[in-house]
């Protein structure tokens, strides 16, 4: 996919097959990421409470 904004740049977006040992895959990287931008804006939450 072209990017508009800026046309050097190129996105590549890839899918899984429903109930695929890929799509289970990326569940688990998405569920770690979703985690760890938790434990961020809790750990941003402390910092600022410390101030």
């Amino acid at each position: 996919m072209e990017l508009p904004a800026d046309p050097g740049p190129t996105l590549l977006v890839y899918t899984a097959e429903p109930a695929s040992p890929t799509q289970d895959a990326l569940t688990l990287l998405a569920s770690w990421a979703a985690t760890l931008d938790q434990v961020d804006q809790s750990q941003m939450a402390h910092a600022t409470d410390e101030v």
